[in-house]
């Protein structure tokens, strides 16, 4: 496990402290904050467990799985803590958004939980599409009609599993199911169903319209409450005396906990992550939420709003690639000029969100010739993510114009210099790599510190920065060249495929 850069020892914790679990698709983490946001070096845990894929579009785990997972890495970190288990104040949980799982009525899954990158119910969407004003739906609940999202979930799982369907009596995130088997209770954060695209973004409240046409009733999703829950369950309250009467807070989702954690929790600063996938996001309180036209909004809680958009495939692709072709390095091949491939490269590989919201896009490397090698298709296919990086900057500044500062964040980024390099030739903007870590489990703790009330806000723990990257204005030309060139085959391929 990469150390964090904040971490510190137990001895130079200041109290009160704070848990926190970072819940995302491929494994999990856990962590024990101080009051100053710092993570404790011996109190950090990962459980890892592979998603399951498959040809047809797969992307799932298994709820129960990721509660042991969460249970064995509480364990270890407060084990090791000792007496200092006993000033934790606060459980503060990010976990990943738009995933779906049904519940019979004894408390247990009817499915595997569907990640957000499970593109199965791409039919799915295609009928609801079919069936509303896909732009009023999304005026509304800030979501596109896409297989990212819970309608088009659920009204797969309908059609593909009619009897899991049928003895399901409610429906959540995975988030939630944890806290229904921790406390007995069900409850969605403000911020966990803001992405659900089932939550009306202005009325903060599920969307009935939309409720009402998927027949669901609201009774089978969570009630909406930021509260935060104390009173656990005997069996964990005996397993875990320390956490028994501590305040947890509901789920909260990691895109807007990784903002958090950056710092990045003001109008005018964006947060560009880079992880498995991506997203540009700008995290603020407000009450006139935006409607991005290619994006998305989303929330925090309650009061802060999160806009932006997200890219389907960026580490994963990185991912792919190293698996795909083992000889070559993507980084020798980035050193190369932009471009240098002549290739054109969509990098699809787990369909699309922003900007065409097309969840059977697939990839596609176009040029390849006699002379074309293994370097050339990967510099092509990364060079491909850093166009997507471009347009959705495009996007996002269209609609929140002002942006001052961009932090980089996000594993796939950190761990890349190369690859920030070229998101700042992408942008034609500065980008400022974060010296906080990868975020959303800070994120986490810093959100909770400030609703037990020990600290202030939000950005009262300060958030270190790290190296700046500057555009260079060669390669930020050959990139958006590239782009153009993407847009063509883009749209080439899609009316090739209708």
């Amino acid at each position: 496990m990469v150390p964090e850069p904040l971490a510190i020892s137990l001895r130079e914790a200041k109290p009160p402290l704070v848990l926190a679990l970072d819940v995302g698709t491929s494994g999990l983490r856990a962590f024990i904050f101080d009051s100053r946001a710092r993570p404790i070096r011996s109190c950090i845990a990962a459980v890892d467990h592979a998603v399951r894929t498959s040809s047809t579009g797969e992307a799932s785990v298994d709820a129960d799985e990721r509660l042991r997972d969460a249970a064995t890495a509480i364990d270890a970190v407060l084990a090791r803590a000792g007496r200092r288990a006993g000033q934790i104040v606060a459980v503060g949980v990010s976990t990943f958004w738009h995933s779906l799982v049904g519940v019979d009525a004894h408390g247990r899954p009817t499915t595997r939980v569907l990640t957000w990158a499970d593109t199965r119910p791409r039919g799915a969407s295609a009928a609801l599409r079919s069936e509303l004003d896909e732009e009023a739906v999304h005026r509304r609940t800030g979501c596109r009609l896409h297989a990212s999202y819970l309608p088009a979930k659920l009204r797969y799982l309908r059609e593909a599993e009619p009897d899991a369907y049928a003895r399901t009596v409610w429906w959540g995130s995975l988030g939630e199911y944890m806290f229904l088997r921790l406390f007995g209770e069900r409850r969605a954060g403000h911020g966990m169903a803001s992405a659900t695209g089932l939550y009306d973004q202005r009325r903060r409240e599920w969307d009935g319209p939309l409720v009402a046409h998927l027949g669901l009733g609201e009774r089978v999703l969570s009630p909406i409450d930021d509260a935060a829950q104390a009173g656990l369950r005997p069996a964990f309250a005996r397993r875990w005396p320390a956490l028994a009467q501590v305040p947890w807070l509901p789920a909260l989702g990691d895109g807007a906990c990784s903002n958090v954690g950056a710092g990045a929790v003001r109008r005018d600063v964006a947060a560009l992550m880079l992880g498995t996938s991506g997203a540009i996001r700008v995290c603020y309180e407000g009450d006139d939420p935006p409607v991005v036209p290619g994006g998305w909004t989303y929330r925090l809680d309650r009061r802060r709003i999160v806009a932006g958009g997200a890219l389907s495939n960026a580490g994963n692709v990185l991912t792919w690639l190293r698996r795909t072709f083992p000889t070559v390095d993507p980084a020798v091949a980035a050193r190369r000029p932009v471009g240098a491939h002549e290739l054109t490269a969509i990098p699809l590989l787990a369909g699309d969100r922003s900007p065409t919201w097309n969840d059977g896009a697939r990839a596609a490397v176009a040029g390849i010739g006699l002379g074309t090698s293994g370097e050339d298709i990967v510099q092509a296919m990364v060079e491909g993510v850093a166009a997507r990086v471009a347009r959705l900057w495009e996007l996002v500044t269209a609609a929140l114009p002002g942006i001052d500062r961009v932090i980089v964040t996000g594993g796939a980024a950190l761990g890349a210099p190369w690859l920030m390099q070229l998101c700042a030739d992408a942008i034609g903007r500065a980008a400022v790599m974060s010296a906080a870590g990868e975020g959303s489990a800070r994120g986490a703790a810093i959100t909770a510190l400030e609703r037990v009330g020990a600290i202030a806000r939000l950005d009262a723990v300060p958030s270190p920065l790290g190296r700046a990257y500057r555009p260079r204005a060669a390669s930020r030309v050959r990139l958006l060249e590239e782009v153009e060139r993407q847009r063509r085959l883009e749209a080439r391929m899609f009316e090739i495929g209708r």
